[in-house]
């Protein structure tokens, strides 16, 4: 255990670490926040080690305003010593500079890039594929040559055995989506007349390049709707409700929409009846306690308190690209399915789960945004103090790249400015604290801006890699078409669609396993398989549904009149309660040891030690999780256990302190593998290997272990060691270039946002896989790329250009879709109101609740914009 040295600052500061380490109470901190209280403590929860360091329990709530979905309460219980000063790294400097160079020399080696899609409705150019890649099974050949080939005794996918009811809107539709990826029969009950995702623009191009408007070619169709089956029912009438209830039986979980049709509000009361055996229900609803309240994407993203960090104090907040609420609902909800479909098979049906879109959204802001700056200082964190300010810099050929300086490689970045620009001012030893470098940001973001304008980007991103700075493109499209990391792992496929009659370029999943392969699938056209599930579901007969498409009710394909009745789907009865008790702690009895760090992976693991993993943290004094001291700390005794941030991603877990570089210690970490149901980890790709607890030495101990690896770049492919926070990770996705006004900066958001949603993923991939090996008794290797997932997080912007070569601008705080759409200055200091207006209807509400009937009788409010704009910044 090591112990601040001498170099150090020793002093302390709210938002970081000035430099040292003091010693924490012996008795620890009993925690409070955001509204958390602790379910009980388990005393018998201790870990496998006498230096855990913090333990507590938590009951699973549906109802908690800390997370969406669940609460949860920490407790910091122990004491550790090291050292942050970065001091200590200067004695090692020559050598690290040596290390460097050799690494910059290898990785300057360039590969091959493909051509860039041309003009407007060209063909978007064609991943080159891995020689030993199949590119309709990505399996095992897709993961590392490392990863042992396991015999597939379970050729099916994770959920196969699990029938998902949509019935979800665009706030949702993704859920159902993931949900198919891993194997479920997603069934999308729509509207006989096509829904909001068909209707929205922008449409597929035909032959001549031009935008074909149509049900079948709506590319928010095309894109959340892959993989699904469709019932088209007229949902305004309450006879079609009558039928999807006899679906029920038949189905394990049902999704439902953010904004209810009139016609189904009393089907949803009857789902919410805790009393039946029915399926899991996922409900969600804009904010808790206002169910009658209805929102935009735009709307929740201001409630949830996201836009008020984006972007400077000279223009107003950024709303982001990407329909990010509606994003975070549905990875949030398809999470929440899991849960029921756990709770049903341990024996506890019929759960409800409700789901705040604005607290999904707010959960995003866990860490710029963190309540303890107002719970312990009273500080309002704002988008002029947000964590990614200043990291968009222009290189030398004029790209936009996104530089932080990643705290423990300081020295190695005063060495490369050194030797580029000649700078020598970092030598400064003042400039060895932390805490300066923090209140002089500004200072150091100059030097940044220099180094990066003497040197093209991908020289720029190679050097800044290699030297452990956390150095990334701010990529727009067409870079992410002929990404060349992406065509290594064959990110992009083609999927052949008779309905849309044409060949499409999607996004697969980003879920891997050396197990199974989700093969890629199209979306249905509409009622495509509204007579098959009709009677696979619903067991009604030929006669019955007959009678329905003549009255109206449904509408699309009838079942064949030669055909067999097919065999009716029921669902799984409940099982025994396999001591799980709580039907809110659905993975209760479930081992995870943790070796993830940071916020992404961590977070994800607390995401399942909320529904009652045993999640141990394995941790080391070597190199201290770094936010443990990054973050905000109490304004008295701080330590590494007080760092708000940090309990919030590790509540619910226990901990233990191991020298891996040790015999002692890696005999003690497998002995603790030895009890795992599930092992994660974010480390760079050969950090377990090295440790010989890579997935071929977890088989040796335990061969029904599942290996969770959710790396940054994932773990094959040419960048697959490169590393990055939230910020440089929404850069490298796309979404800060689509992000503000158009000749404004891509510096993307205040918030560290796919530190927030990639756990998401991981948790459900997890989940999917513990449900698989119920079945099968088998473990497997899951991967999950950060960067992957943040993909996912874009709306139809990246199948628009794959698909039309039609880039979409930065169109600031307006829509595609809705005018007005924006953020407009109200009374008081840095104080906006987020309005957006659906449709006429709106539109006339609006123009009386500002008093300005001049303005009701403009026709084409596009063509007027401007001047409706600048009447509601007046207002």
């Amino acid at each position: 255990m090591r112990t601040p040295c001498s170099s150090c600052d020793r002093r302390w500061a709210r938002g970081s670490l000035r430099a040292g380490m003091r010693r924490p109470s012996r008795r620890g901190r009993r925690w409070r926040s955001r509204g958390w209280s602790s379910a009980g403590s388990d005393p018998t929860r201790r870990a496998a080690s006498s230096s855990c360091c913090w333990r507590t329990s938590s009951a699973w709530s549906t109802s908690s305003s800390a997370r969406p979905w669940a609460s949860a309460a920490g407790r910091p219980s122990a004491r550790r010593r090291s050292c942050a000063c970065g001091a200590c790294w200067r004695r090692g400097q020559a050598s690290s500079a040596r290390s460097s160079r050799r690494r910059s020399t290898r990785s300057s080696r360039r590969r091959p890039s493909s051509p860039r899609p041309g003009s407007r409705g060209a063909e978007a150019p064609r991943p080159v594929l891995p020689a030993r890649m199949n590119a309709t099974r990505l399996r095992c050949s897709l993961l590392p040559r490392r990863v042992p080939r396991m015999p597939h005794s379970t050729p099916d996918l994770p959920l196969s055995d699990v029938t998902v009811l949509d019935l979800g809107d665009e706030a949702t539709a993704q859920a159902a989506r993931m949900l198919g990826e891993l194997g479920a029969d997603v069934v999308r009950v729509e509207h006989r007349a096509g829904d909001d995702l068909r209707g929205r623009p922008p449409f597929l191009a035909g032959p001549d390049g031009r935008e074909e408007e149509g049900v079948e070619r709506a590319l928010a169709h095309l894109l959340f709707n892959a993989g699904k089956r469709s019932l088209a029912l007229d949902l305004d009438r309450a006879a079609a409700w009558g039928v999807v209830t006899r679906l029920l039986p038949a189905v394990d979980v049902v999704i439902g929409p953010l904004n209810v049709r009139p016609a189904g509000r009393s089907f949803f009361a009857a789902l919410r009846d805790p009393a039946g055996d029915g399926p899991g229900f996922v409900e969600t609803v804009f904010r808790r306690g206002d169910p009658a309240h209805v929102a935009t994407d735009l709307i929740a993203m201001a409630a949830g308190g996201h836009v008020t960090l984006n972007g400077t104090a000279e223009e107003p907040p950024h709303y982001p690209a990407g329909q990010l609420a509606y994003r975070q609902a549905s990875i949030t909800a398809a999470q929440a399915a899991l849960a029921l479909v756990g709770a049903a098979r341990a024996g506890h049906a019929g759960g409800h789960v409700v789901l705040s879109l604005q607290e999904a959204v707010n959960f995003t802001t866990l860490q710029t945004a963190n309540a303890n700056y107002w719970h312990w200082h009273r500080e309002v964190p704002s988008r002029t103090q947000r964590i990614s300010a200043h990291v968009a810099h222009r290189s030398r050929d004029g790209k936009w790249t996104s530089f932080t300086v990643h705290p423990p490689n300081w020295f190695k970045f005063t060495e490369w400015v050194e030797q580029t620009i000649g700078d020598t001012s970092l030598r400064d030893p003042k400039w060895e604290s932390m805490q300066y470098r923090a209140d002089h940001h500004k200072d150091a973001a100059g030097i940044v801006k220099r180094l990066c304008a003497a040197i093209d980007q991908a020289e720029l991103c190679r050097e800044g890699q290699a030297r452990g700075l956390l150095v990334m493109p701010i990529n727009g499209l067409a870079d992410l078409a002929v990404n060349e990391h992406l065509a290594a792992r064959a990110f992009f496929h083609d999927v052949e669609d008779p309905v849309a009659d044409a060949t499409l370029r999607l996004p697969r999943t980003p879920f891997l396993s050396d197990q199974w392969a989700a093969p890629p699938r199209r979306a249905p056209g509409l009622g495509e398989h509204t007579g098959a599930a009709l009677a696979e579901l619903g067991g009604l007969s030929t006669a019955e549904i007959e009678a329905l498409f003549a009255d109206g009710i449904a509408g699309g394909t009838r079942p064949a009149a030669d055909a067999p009745p097919p065999a009716r789907r029921v669902r799984p009865p409940a099982a025994a309660r396999n001591g799980v008790a709580d039907p809110r702690q659905p993975l209760a009895g479930v081992r995870i040891v943790d070796f993830t760090w940071a916020i992404a992976g961590t977070l994800g693991t607390r995401l399942l030690a909320d529904l009652g993993a045993d999640v141990i943290k394995v941790e080391s004094d070597y190199r201290t999780d770094p936010i443990r001291y990054i973050g905000v700390q109490p304004g008295e005794e701080m330590s590494y256990d007080t760092n708000g941030q940090f309990n919030d991603v590790n509540v619910n877990k226990r901990a233990v302190t191991l020298n891996l570089n040790s015999a002692e210690g890696l005999a003690a970490v497998r002995d603790l593998l030895a009890t795992a149901d599930v092992v994660t980890a974010n480390y760079t790709p050969d950090r377990l290997d090295k440790w010989g607890i890579g997935y071929e030495g977890l088989c040796a101990l335990n061969p029904r272990v599942i290996l969770a690896n959710m790396a940054v770049m994932g773990t094959f492919g040419p960048h697959k060691d490169w590393r990055s926070y939230g910020n440089g990770i929404v850069a490298m996705s796309g979404l800060a270039a689509l992000t503000g006004f158009p000749d404004g900066v891509p510096g993307g958001f205040g918030a560290l946002h796919t530190d927030f949603t990639v756990p998401y993923f991981g948790a459900v991939m997890i989940m999917a896989a513990l449900l698989q090996r119920e079945r099968t008794g088998e473990g497997q290797y899951l991967e999950l790329s950060q960067f992957e997932s943040a993909l996912h997080l874009l709306d139809t912007e990246l199948v628009e250009y794959l698909n039309n070569g039609v880039a979409a601008p930065r169109m600031g705080n307006r829509s595609r879709r809705f005018v007005p759409h924006g953020l407009f200055p109200a009374a008081g200091d840095d104080t906006w109101v987020a309005i957006a207006c659906r449709d006429d209807a709106d539109w006339a509400r609006l123009v009386e609740t500002i008093g300005r009937p001049d303005l009701a009788g403009i026709v084409d409010r596009r063509a007027e914009e401007a001047r409706i704009e600048e009447a509601l910044s007046d207002w």
